[in-house]
């Protein structure tokens, strides 16, 4: 009987001293930089993302060339075809990689590549891609690829392991570079009319800040591996390629807001006459929310796409929505998309400036993970971004005060611990 005591007090203080160790980790999440000053995005749309990409330790470079790709019956193909034409290089990192015929193509391709004398590295997280077939791994080793895990669970180092790498990155002989939301999963193939397949969005980028898009790798490898990549060829002299102007946002997540938590405060702040956003995970914490209020009080045509019923983590739906009262009250217009899991990250502020990655509007996000996002100034690409988000709208359900002056007691309760365990999900 002492030892079940000696036991269960053990198990006891292990879960008080990850509870602590989380929440001291988690801190700085509910802390927003105030931003005082923002050139207006509708007025000075260059001016802001010069600003805006000094803010992020970046710069903004012109000349590159920004396509956006819906769903994985767009993505995959020039993602796959692009790998089959690499000389050089390939370097890829997510954080999804299940098990399933889409990661077999890309294992595939991945091998392929090393066959023939192309220098491949991998990183995958060890959290998000834990489903991931041992004889992939296998495989794409066999053939000359490096595959190396983003920290693996340590039991003495639960604060390192809680934050993660939910980075999407190909970068191909350092030319052409990929980002967006996508995961390697049979989930993500099709093109999100079910819910069996999901609806996400992908950018392909060409140009001179592909370089800002391989760094975010050599960052990512370095921390996996310890080796720091730095020759010449992976960072080639890129010349123009289109007429877009662009900056890349790489966060890592210290002890103040994050380069992703600032971006999201900046598009909000800057935004004078629409901001439309998508996110798989919209949990926002009391400072963003205000900061969503009031630009709704100012003028902005705000909207916020969340997934609906098919969405994927159900407890991050209920944390999300204890935030609706005060935006609602506000005249913030939020959208539950009814069709599949909406995982897209995208904000369009003014029509003119648009953020396509992986950041997710959510603590974990800003304060955790190691995030990226393609933030560009072009209204073609604001346009085309703005339509699939249309599109998304007519398959969605306006949520109102109603729905949530209708939910039980306990269904209050439970989202309330539901939003406080937020950055855990």
């Amino acid at each position: 009987m002492v030892i079940l005591y000696v036991g269960l007090g053990a198990l006891g203080l292990a879960v008080v001293a990850i509870i602590f160790a989380t929440a001291s980790v988690n801190a700085e999440a509910n802390r927003q930089d105030t931003v005082v000053a923002v050139p207006p995005v509708a007025k000075a749309p260059h001016e802001f993302l010069r600003a805006f990409a000094a803010m992020v330790s970046d710069e903004l470079r012109s000349g590159n060339q920004v396509d956006l790709f819906q769903n994985g019956d767009e993505i995959f193909p020039p993602m796959l075809e692009a790998i089959a034409r690499a000389r050089s290089s390939v370097h890829f990192s997510t954080y999804v990689y299940d098990a399933g015929k889409i990661p077999d193509v890309f294992a595939t391709a991945f091998a392929g590549a090393a066959q023939r004398g192309v220098e491949v590295r991998v990183v995958l997280d060890r959290d998000g891609a834990k489903t991931i077939q041992r004889s992939r791994i296998e495989q794409m080793q066999q053939a000359g690829c490096r595959v190396h895990w983003f920290r693996a669970a340590q039991w003495y180092d639960w604060e390192k392991y809680n934050r993660r790498t939910h980075r999407r990155l190909l970068i191909v002989d350092g030319d052409t570079g990929f980002t967006g939301g996508v995961g390697i999963a049979d989930t993500w193939a099709g093109d999100g009319g079910d819910p069996a397949h999901w609806r996400d969005t992908h950018a392909r980028v060409t140009g001179p800040v592909v370089s800002a898009i391989q760094g975010a790798f050599v960052d990512t490898w370095n921390e996996a591996t310890g080796e720091l990549l730095l020759d010449a060829h992976y960072f080639p002299t890129l010349a123009p390629t289109g007429e877009t102007s662009a900056c890349f946002v790489r966060s890592n997540p210290a002890n103040a807001t994050s380069a992703a938590q600032r971006s999201v405060a900046a598009l909000v702040a800057g935004a004078t006459r629409s901001l439309y956003v998508t996110n798989a995970y919209f949990v926002p914490t009391p400072p963003f929310v205000a900061a969503l209020s009031n630009a709704k009080t100012r003028g902005v045509d705000v909207k916020i796409l969340m997934p609906g019923p098919f969405h994927n983590k159900p407890a991050v739906r209920r944390a999300s929505r204890s935030t609706w009262k005060q935006l609602l009250r506000a005249g913030v217009e939020l959208y539950e998309h009814q069709r599949t899991m909406v995982h897209a990250k995208v904000a369009v502020v003014d029509g003119q400036v648009t953020m396509v990655g992986s950041i997710n509007f959510d603590p974990r996000s800003f304060a955790l993970n190691a995030e990226c996002a393609i933030v560009t100034y072009d209204p073609r690409i604001a346009e085309s971004a703005i339509d699939a988000f249309t599109s998304d709208l007519a398959a969605s359900r306006r949520v109102t005060i109603e729905d949530l002056a209708n939910l039980a007691v306990p269904t209050r309760i439970v989202d309330a611990l539901a939003y406080w365990a937020r950055a855990q999900l």
